[in-house]
C-alpha cells in the first residue's frame, strides 16, 4: 500500500505492487520502516504546496532498508552536484533540486525509490523510529552550526516544540548556554522530562539578560522581534523558521540589525553531511529524543494526525510502515 495526496485535505490508500518500484541505475528499492510527519506534510495536505503536482506520496523523514535487511536513513534531497552550490558544499541551495515527498514519491509507502547516494547507513543499534528525527535535527544542527558558537555563549531559542528542543540540545553539544523561550506554559510543561535529563531551562519570556545569539523555531513575527530586541550588540541571528504569511514586523525592530550590528544568517533545509551530523547526535542522546516521540501511529491514520501537527498539539508523530 501507499498513501497518496490526491488533492488538498484527502489522503487516501492506494493499492501498489513491487514492479512500481523497478530499481533503475543509480536508484535503489527500499523497504520504509518508520517515516515521520512533519508540519510541511501537514501543510502539504491542507493547502498543497509550489513545488507539489497531485498525485503524490508525501513523507521525507525517511528510516528503510533495503534488500539484505542493511538500514538506511534517506538524506530526502537530490542535486545535480555540479553547480556552484553543489561544488561548495551547500547542495541544499542547488537551483536544480529534487526532494522526496515534493518532486518525487516518499515515506508514506510500503516500498520507497531512492538514489544510492541519498543513502546514509545506521548503526543497527538504534531505535529504527528514532531514525526519522534524522532530517529535522539535521535542519537544526545547520541552523546552530551557522550562529559559530563559542564556549559559554548564551543562545535563546524561540519555540518550545520537538525542533527547538533539539535545537537547544545541539547548542549544548556545542558548549553554548541554551534558553528555550515558549510562550505558552502547557508547552514547557509537556516538555519538562526532556529539560530535566538534558539539563535545559525554559522560560515563557526572555527576561532582562542580553543573549549572544539567537534562533527562531516558531513561526511568530512576535518572537522574531524579540529575538532581535534581546540580541547584544554584535550579536548573531539564525533565521530558522519562516514567519506566517503576510506578518508584519515593526521596522524599528529591524533597525536593531543596524544600531547593533547584529549578523543575521539564513538556514534552509540540510546537507548530508548535516545529517550525518544529526545521526550521531541522536545516538548520543537516545534517551532525549525518545521523549519527543509523541505517538507512533499506522498510516491509516495520517488523515487524523495532520491537523493535529498544523495545531502544533504535541512533539514528534511517526507512522509505522512495518506492517
Amino acid at each position: 500500500m501507499k498513501w497518496v495526496l490526491t488533492e488538498p485535505g484527502r489522503i487516501r490508500a492506494v493499492s501498489d505492487t513491487e514492479s512500481e518500484y523497478a530499481e533503475k541505475p543509480g536508484w535503489v528499492r527500499l523497504r520504509v520502516q518508520y517515516c515521520g510527519i512533519c508540519r510541511t506534510d501537514a501543510k502539504m495536505w491542507r493547502e498543497g504546496h509550489r513545488d507539489l503536482v497531485f498525485p503524490r506520496v508525501p513523507g521525507h523523514e525517511v528510516c528503510a532498508e533495503d534488500a539484505s535487511g542493511k538500514r538506511f536513513a534517506v538524506w530526502p534531497g537530490r542535486s545535480c552536484g555540479q553547480c556552484r552550490y553543489c561544488l561548495t558544499g551547500r547542495e541544499n541551495l542547488c537551483d536544480a533540486m529534487e526532494i522526496m515527498g515534493f518532486h518525487v514519491d516518499g515515506g508514506f509507502s510500503r516500498f520507497l525509490l531512492a538514489p544510492m547516494e541519498s543513502l546514509i547507513p545506521v548503526d543497527a543499534a538504534m531505535s529504527p523510529h528514532l531514525v526519522c528525527f534524522a532530517e529535522p535535527v539535521g535542519c537544526v544542527i545547520h541552523a546552530v552550526e551557522s550562529l559559530h558558537l563559542k564556549q559559554g555563549e548564551r543562545l535563546a531559542i524561540f519555540g518550545g516544540g520537538t525542533l527547538g528542543l533539539a535545537a537547544a540540545l545541539a547548542a549544548r553539544q556545542n558548549g553554548a548556554v541554551p534558553l528555550v523561550i515558549e510562550k505558552n506554559p502547557k508547552k514547557i510543561e509537556r516538555a519538562q522530562n526532556f529539560l530535566d535529563l538534558c539539563g535545559i531551562f525554559a522560560a515563557t519570556g526572555p527576561g532582562a539578560d542580553e543573549f549572544d545569539a539567537a534562533i527562531t523555531a516558531c513561526p511568530d513575527p512576535a518572537a522574531f522581534g524579540d529575538a532581535l530586541s534581546g540580541l547584544a550588540k554584535g550579536g548573531r541571528f539564525s533565521f530558522f523558521s519562516g514567519l506566517a504569511k503576510d506578518a508584519a514586523i515593526q521596522t524599528q525592530q529591524l533597525n536593531l540589525f543596524h544600531y547593533r550590528e547584529i549578523s543575521l544568517f539564513g538556514a534552509y533545509g540540510l546537507t548530508r553531511r548535516h545529517m550525518e551530523a544529526a545521526l550521531s547526535l541522536i545516538a548520543d542522546q537516545a534517551p532525549a529524543f525518545s521523549l519527543l516521540v509523541e505517538k507512533i501511529v499506522s498510516p491509516d491514520a495520517l488523515g487524523e494526525q495532520f491537523p493535529l501537527v498544523l495545531k502544533g498539539e504535541g512533539f514528534r508523530r511517526i507512522v509505522d510502515l512495518t506492517g
